[in-house]
């Protein structure tokens, strides 16, 4: 995280901490359940088609 605050810190100056915020936003509303849980959810759906098919 930090090498990434460096390269945006380069490029944008001091919008790098709100570049960082939006992306830990994205982040925490595509993975709602956690990493690990939305794996198991995706594991479960794909389970549940190749049942299905």
């Amino acid at each position: 995280m930090i090498s990434l605050q460096n390269l945006l810190a380069d490029k944008v100056g001091s919008w790098v901490t709100v570049i960082i915020g939006v992306i830990f936003v994205v982040c925490v509303l595509a993975f709602r359940k956690g990493v690990v849980g939305e794996l198991q959810a995706f594991l479960e759906r794909r389970r549940q088609a190749n049942k299905a098919a």
